[in-house]
């Protein structure tokens, strides 16, 4: 006989034992009363075999509704074409990159990078093939950090990156890096395949800035970059330097 301990007492299922053992035991085999037993019996087992099928099917539709909430949640921070963290994750990450480089007196970077010239790729490719040098891009700037590093699809053409507890010395090895990648790569989304550049913005968090003044430095830097002629990283100015510092990578 099948147990269901959520939607039957002990005392229940204590009854129906005893009204077995009564049907079972041969001495009782010409008592009147015992094809009613056997149909309460047969009754209590039905009704007890259906609330074991509820039960499980309540089990089956909350395990449901928590991967739906998952999925539904990581929707909200995942760029749906590239894979990356999306604008509001990213948003999100540094906020909190920032509450701790605050209580521990930590530093980290932020790299804002633009494709040069989408434009044109889209207008001689088709918008298929740019959206394919996007998901392509998104896979090389992943090689290019670490595993505690974030790379999120910012919007459009461009692409933000947090690096946490790395200082401005890290943050250009990185620039440099992906820009050197990114230069290198043939992306192979068309015969012949294509080929694009990084304009890319560098920017260390500061005490006393706040996350949206560190993004808009990354953004100005970003500018430097293109009016340098593109294909480079800019670095944003510190408080207290006098003048730009703009490194292309050769």
């Amino acid at each position: 006989m099948t147990r269901t301990a959520e939607n039957l007492t002990s005392k229940e299922s204590e009854d129906m034992l005893q009204i077995g053992k009564i049907i079972s035991d041969g001495k009782f085999s010409g008592n009147p009363l015992l094809p009613e037993l056997s149909r309460l019996l047969e009754y209590y087992n039905k009704l007890e075999q259906r609330a074991e099928n509820i039960s499980n099917e309540n089990q089956r539709i909350k395990t449901q509704l928590v991967e739906m909430s998952r999925s539904l949640d990581l929707s909200n921070r995942i760029d749906v074409m590239t894979g990356l963290a999306n604008r509001r994750d990213i948003l999100g990450k540094i906020e909190q990159e920032f509450s701790r480089a605050q209580r521990h007196q930590r530093t980290f970077s932020i790299i804002l990078a633009d494709i040069d010239d989408f434009k044109m790729v889209n207008d001689t490719y088709g918008f298929n093939s740019g959206d394919e040098v996007l998901v392509e891009i998104a896979n090389v700037l992943r090689v290019c950090i670490r595993s505690e590093d974030i790379c999120s699809r910012w919007g459009g053409e461009e692409f933000l990156l947090l690096l946490p507890e790395t200082g401005i010395d890290g943050a250009q090895s990185v620039a440099g890096k992906i820009c050197q990648s990114v230069s290198m790569t043939e992306f192979r989304v068309n015969k012949p395949g294509i080929r694009v550049t990084l304009s890319l913005g560098v920017c260390e968090y500061n005490q006393g800035q706040t996350t949206f003044e560190c993004i808009a430095k990354a953004e100005e830097a970003l500018l430097q970059a293109k009016h340098a002629g593109k294909n480079r990283f800019s670095v944003a100015l510190m408080p207290e330097e006098p003048q730009s510092q703009d490194t292309e990578n050769g």
